[in-house]
């Protein structure tokens, strides 16, 4: 019985969702507990749906947690964050490393598939790395935080908002998110500098950290793109960085060229409106905080910002989405059919075919849960009243489905509104979209069965 129960259910494919599951069920227990609630005890729903949100770094909340719970029951928030931003799978090998249990290859290979790319790397070195550098930037921003901020934030203040900006988990001290800190532009940047690099992957992170030793020890200064001294980024990192410059670039120069006429900003510089624009275009990215109401920005700045929210951050990082190299992957095979060639390139490297293949997978594996996601949002809200009945408009459940899947945290303002089932449909998108895309990418191969035959090949008429 024991050995079936290993086999079946402690594998890298059936342990995460174990694990994370387990993680919510903990951390939902404990807040509807009446010892962390400053008031009346808040609602099993809300509690779950609070630590569904903190275990997939997501942010959304029906509740203002900071006002609803003790310091106990934020440290706890805290405490769930961290679980998800690291990763199940990540604290599950590390807890294996600790106890000095061998790790097998199959175990070895789950974590590979989730936290780096390269086939070739020191497990338990990388393990070690991860936990320090999500700590050491924690800690960095922490201090940067606490330094510039305003009056009224206080050290917990600081402290909460640098690990929900590093894990890109967008839950903030006050209940109009960053709303009171929009003027603070120096406290803003910290914060984008840390969703940022908590978006870009810790196998990214790793790289740079250590070209800028090899390029310390052999040059005597910080030689970043020195290919002389220094070590080359690989091309995973040269990927990720790229897409991302460009998404922030081009997100930022968009949404404020689509508000320069909006009144929302009337009080603002074109300065203060282009660094309101960056900072937008960076929280879209899967971290969730608002300097802005949302509800007052123009239709096509919602729908740049779901673009963004759809697309999140890259591999191995603390963000959501389809992720930036799936993006730039089928970008490239977009790119390849317009042009009629058979290969997708990327910086004249050519992606394969199961690169491709696994790119549209999560495509529609994305889409299908969306989609499905709105649908049983908009019957749990508005059930089968017209459309002109409707209690909360479609198009803010979509917004809330993709903030969901992506774990973003954004909202326009109908998270407090939603139905119980509706907060349970949320949490089910939410964890989905948490663990939904290395899991399926990594038990789909496991099921792959070569055929010795091939069937005929046939044309029928498209469009």
């Amino acid at each position: 019985m024991q050995q079936y129960f290993k086999r079946h259910y402690l594998t890298p494919f059936v342990l995460p969702i174990i694990a994370f599951l387990l993680a919510i069920l903990i951390g939902g227990t404990l807040l509807s507990l009446e010892a962390f609630s400053a008031n009346k005890p808040v609602s099993i729903v809300d509690a779950f749906f609070v630590a569904t949100s903190a275990v997939c770094v997501t942010g959304l909340s029906p509740i203002d947690v900071f006002s609803e719970f003790t310091i106990a029951g934020q440290w706890i928030i805290i405490a769930l964050m961290q679980l998800g931003c690291l990763g199940i799978i990540t604290y599950t090998t590390l807890i294996f490393y600790i106890i000095g249990k061998n790790i097998s290859l199959r175990d070895r290979l789950a974590v590979q598939q989730s936290i780096v790319c390269s086939n070739v790397f020191s497990l338990r070195k990388f393990i070690k790395r991860i936990v320090f550098f999500v700590f050491a930037f924690e800690c960095i921003g922490f201090i940067f935080l606490l330094l510039l901020s305003p009056k009224g934030v206080t050290a917990f203040d600081a402290l909460f908002l640098a690990v929900s900006a590093f894990c890109n988990a967008g839950f903030a001290p006050w209940p109009d998110s960053l709303i009171p800190l929009r003027h603070c532009w120096s406290f803003q940047i910290v914060i984008m500098l840390l969703i940022v690099i908590g978006g870009l992957g810790f196998f990214v992170i790793n790289e740079i950290v250590e070209k800028v030793q090899h390029s310390c020890k052999k040059s005597g200064y910080y030689n970043l793109f020195s290919t002389a001294e220094s070590k080359k980024l690989s091309f995973y990192s040269k990927v990720v960085i790229t897409t991302t410059i460009g998404m922030l670039a081009s997100g930022s120069i968009f949404i404020f060229l689509s508000e320069l006429g909006n009144t929302i900003w009337s009080d603002a510089s074109l300065g203060e409106r282009f660094l309101t624009a960056c900072f937008q275009t960076v929280t879209s990215r899967t971290a969730g905080f608002a300097t802005t109401d949302l509800v007052g920005f123009t239709d096509i700045t919602l729908l740049m910002t779901v673009f963004l929210m759809f697309i999140g951050g890259s591999p191995s990082s603390a963000a959501g989405g389809i992720k930036t190299t799936t993006f730039r992957v089928l970008l490239a095979s977009l790119a390849a059919q317009l042009k009629g060639r058979k290969q997708a390139v990327i910086q004249n490297r050519a992606m394969n075919s199961q690169i491709r293949n696994n790119a549209m997978l999560l495509f529609y594996y994305a889409i299908l849960t969306i989609l499905m996601g709105t649908f049983l949002l908009a019957i749990t809200e508005n059930g089968l009243t017209h459309h002109g009945a409707a209690r909360i408009p479609l198009f803010s459940l979509f917004f809330e489905v993709v903030s969901a899947f992506s774990t973003t945290g954004l909202s326009l303002n109908i998270t407090p509104l939603l139905t119980d089932w509706g907060k349970i449909v949320l949490c089910l998108v939410m964890f989905i979209g948490k663990l939904g895309p290395v899991w399926l990418i990594t038990t789909i191969q496991q099921f792959h069965t070569e055929i010795a035959y091939a069937y005929p090949e046939e044309s029928i008429p498209i469009g």
